[in-house]
């Protein structure tokens, strides 16, 4: 039998019990997340991801930066997938040789329920070896597991959605999230996360089509230097960061037609900030480029990613 993780489960703000003293990680869990967690939640996020669950995938969204992962992490790895939606990068992981357990987490059901499929396949496919399972669970409370049990955790295109702008220390959630990392991590664990530069949110083609919404995701995107203030006071270091161009949404990034379709909207949470004048400014004016000025439009398209990068990839590890 492999080995197990524990799993502690929060049913109320002010108490806990553990499921199982070495609960196996061979199905699907349902966490208890607290009713002020989800309203929080709610409050916070921007984006109906119960909605856009199911196109997501549909979108072209990609799982990048995979094989920098899969290089960075050790062999026979316990792996929490921190955010996980529809769980992308589940089935490369799984497939690498190198994880033993992978858990996906995510508060939102619509986003599980196709990640749950993805691991029912993966769990029936008998050449496959690492234990798979998904997790109902919030990032803004308490993590539900024990102290040191993960070898890896990952935060992929996460960030926007923990931020509070209700508040004056607008990643409070960020700060306490990098701490319940801290110490859920083995001593000398990997942190791997995937996010975007304030440069490289301006340089997504259609982004520049809507500069109010653009910079309201700014607003919740830590940039790079305050982000890594933030990890290396919840006790991080050795810390490396590269510039990716490949889009989140793979080929569909460059079949620019696709932008006037629900579907690939519901691959980017910029589509959620855009205000109805806006977006009907934005409509016309890709239209207009796309039809009038196609030539000009692709190359400003692809200079600008060729410049910035469209995503930023950082490992760090826990001291």
């Amino acid at each position: 039998m492999s080995d197990t993780i524990p799993v502690q489960v929060t049913q109320e703000p002010t108490s806990s019990k553990v499921v199982d003293p070495e609960l196996e990680t061979t199905a699907d869990m349902t966490c208890i997340v607290t009713d002020q967690s989800r309203v929080e939640n709610e409050e916070i996020d921007f984006e109906d991801y119960l909605r856009a669950s199911f196109s997501y995938d549909k979108s072209g969204r990609i799982p990048v930066c995979v094989e920098q992962i899969i290089e960075k992490i050790p062999q026979d790895c316990a792996i929490l997938d921190a955010g996980c939606g529809t769980g992308n990068y589940m089935i490369p992981l799984a497939n690498c040789g190198k994880v033993k357990s992978y858990i996906g987490m995510d508060v939102n059901e619509g986003m599980l329920y196709h990640a749950r499929k993805k691991a029912r396949t993966l769990r029936s496919n008998e050449s496959i070896t690492t234990d798979v399972t998904t997790l109902a669970g919030s990032l803004l409370e308490d993590l539900p597991f024990g102290d040191n049990v993960f070898d890896v955790v990952l935060l992929n295109q996460v960030l926007p959605h923990i931020a509070d702008l209700r508040v004056f220390d607008k990643f409070k959630y960020i700060s306490q999230m990098f701490k319940e990392f801290n110490r859920i991590l083995k001593p000398g664990g990997l942190l791997s996360i995937n996010t975007c530069t304030h440069d490289q949110l301006s340089a997504v083609w259609y982004n520049n089509a809507m500069p109010e919404a653009c910079e309201m995701l700014k607003t919740r995107t830590p940039e790079i230097d305050e982000l890594k203030e933030l990890i290396e006071k919840a006790g991080f270091s050795d810390f490396s960061f590269s510039k990716d161009n490949e889009p989140l949404q793979g080929e569909n990034y460059w079949r620019y037609e696709l932008c006037f379709t629900e579907s690939y909207r519901s691959g980017d949470a910029i589509w959620s900030l855009v205000g109805d004048e806006e977006y009907g400014k934005a409509m016309m004016s890709m239209k207009y480029g796309l039809r009038e000025e196609r030539d000009t439009f692709d190359s400003i398209a692809h200079s600008t990613i060729e410049k910035t990068g469209h995503t930023t990839q950082i490992f760090c590890t826990r001291v």
